[in-house]
């Protein structure tokens, strides 16, 4: 199977149901703030604590859930049944997130955000770990690996537009803003019901189940140790824990940044939420969409490492000393930084990629095929710093002088969110390149390991039809 080469056709059916996973975090990370605070009333610090709660729990079951794929047996294989499956609930999950009932009290009001957060995280579980891990094992190649990549930031660029205009479109369509809220999130779950299926159609063949793992029955004590031995695994790869501490650090940096992003552009910016989504988040999203085959080139030429370097480098100078000077009223230098910012932002296909990479090592190791594992750490981590983000910035806002429920906030609001957005976000993602720069999986080391990779999978072979003749 690693050796086939994939068409473009399985790649990006494979890839679609990426489209509504994100259009469901963007969502989320775009509007759930803004719409439990300022339309259901709730207040920013039990915003933040109820954030904490469910994505906390949805971090801890990331690489429980990794581990679960890379043992599971079915016979449609050990990764799609999930995505078929975690499409359908987290679809339902966010109808339910963005249609609350009509609650008095900030206690039921945060009870049921907490309960309806900490569903959709546990289906986005579901379906996100198995997903992402299957796409780093139906190749071998890094070129192709490459590919794969840059066709879930398509569909992940046609889920966040998806995510960005929905909400808009319906708000221009209906009066009340929880009515907005609601439809969009319908929508979206179809959407992302269509893509799940698509996703576990075109990729039929594509998932099989280590033949070890068939045939080896553990006990619930033997999985439970071998979980932890896994763990412990990956905690010594000396590869995967500066790409996991960068990353962990430039996922802070972008939670904040689409926290507050919003809040800046109205309260900084003097800009109407409905413009800023289709005036620069909008576009956005197309600059970061056309820039994929400008970094698959670079990593093809140059590797993956330095092109992602100079990516999240650059992202973090151009946002430390650009948005705290952008002028009120434009909507044209917010546009200017889109448009770099979309491009630089491109660079993030390449540290999915290099995760893949990265098992290779492992697999050479230990003899084991661990995706979802490494994956599943990779989502547990991000989904750690979105919680502190999540609670740590409840917080925050309210110590910078954000007014629950208030038609006007005050004047020095905005200059404060423009150094959070500006300079802090920026020096975040200066520090998690610095910290990138530290790993050592090189182009030339990567070719190394697969090459004896290779040797060790056609001896184990040998050796598995040589029993198989006894």
């Amino acid at each position: 199977m690693q050796n086939e080469t994939l068409s473009n056709r399985t790649m990006a059916g494979y890839a679609s149901a990426e489209a509504g996973i994100t259009a469901v975090e963007t969502m989320a990370q775009i509007y759930l703030l803004d719409f439990y605070v300022s339309v259901v009333g709730l207040k920013p610090s039990l915003f933040g604590i109820a954030m904490l709660i469910a994505i906390l729990w949805d971090a801890i079951s990331d690489p429980i859930m990794g581990y679960i794929s890379d043992k599971t047996g079915f016979s449609n294989g050990r990764r799609r049944p999930y995505i078929l499956a975690g499409g359908f609930l987290l679809g339902l999950g966010a109808y339910f997130l963005f249609s609350p009932p009509e609650l008095a009290s900030q206690f039921s009001k945060f009870l049921y955000l907490v309960a309806t957060y900490f569903l959709v995280n546990t289906f986005m579980t579901v379906i996100a770990v198995p997903h992402i891990s299957l796409g780093g094992e139906i190749s071998f190649t890094g070129g192709e690996r490459n590919r794969i990549f840059g066709w879930r930031l398509f569909f992940a660029n046609l889920g966040l537009l998806s995510g960005l205009l929905l909400p808009a479109i319906w708000s221009s369509r209906e009066n009340s803003s929880f009515a907005s809220r609601s439809l969009s999130s319908v929508t979206i779950a179809v959407i992302l019901i269509f893509v799940s299926l698509l996703s576990y159609v075109s990729t039929k063949g594509k998932d099989k189940p280590n033949i070890r793992e068939k045939t080896k029955e553990s006990s619930a004590t033997e999985n439970f140790l071998d979980f932890f031995r896994s763990v412990r695994s990956i905690l010594k790869n000396r590869y995967f824990l500066p790409l996991l501490m960068a990353f962990i650090i430039a996922t802070a940096a972008r939670t904040l940044n689409s926290s507050i992003g919003l809040l800046y552009y109205k309260e900084r910016l003097l800009l109407e939420d409905s413009q800023v989504v289709v005036r620069i988040l909008l576009p956005f999203a197309l600059f970061l969409t056309i820039s994929i085959p400008f970094w698959i080139y670079l990593a093809r030429k140059f590797g993956k490492k330095w092109p992602a370097f100079w990516g999240s480098l650059l992202l973090g100078v151009m946002t430390v000393f650009l948005y705290p000077i952008l002028p009120q009223g434009s909507y044209e230098a917010p546009l200017f930084a889109s448009f770099f910012g979309g491009i630089f932002a491109g660079s993030i296909l390449l540290f999915d990629s290099l995760v893949a990479d990265v098992v290779d090592y492992d697999e050479l190791l230990t003899g084991q095929k661990r995706e979802g594992a490494y994956f599943g750490f990779w989502k547990m981590a991000t989904k750690v710093v979105r919680a502190i983000g999540f609670a740590f910035l409840g917080f925050l806002l309210e110590e910078i002088g954000y007014k629950t429920g208030a038609g006007a906030q005050e004047p020095e609001l905005g200059w404060r969110l423009a150094l959070l957005f500006g300079p802090i976000v920026g020096t975040f993602f200066i520090l998690g390149a610095i910290v990138f720069s530290r790993m050592g999986l090189t182009p030339e080391v990567h070719s190394r390991i697969q090459t004896l990779l290779l040797k060790k999978r056609n001896i184990r072979e040998t050796r598995r039809s040589g029993v198989s003749a006894g």
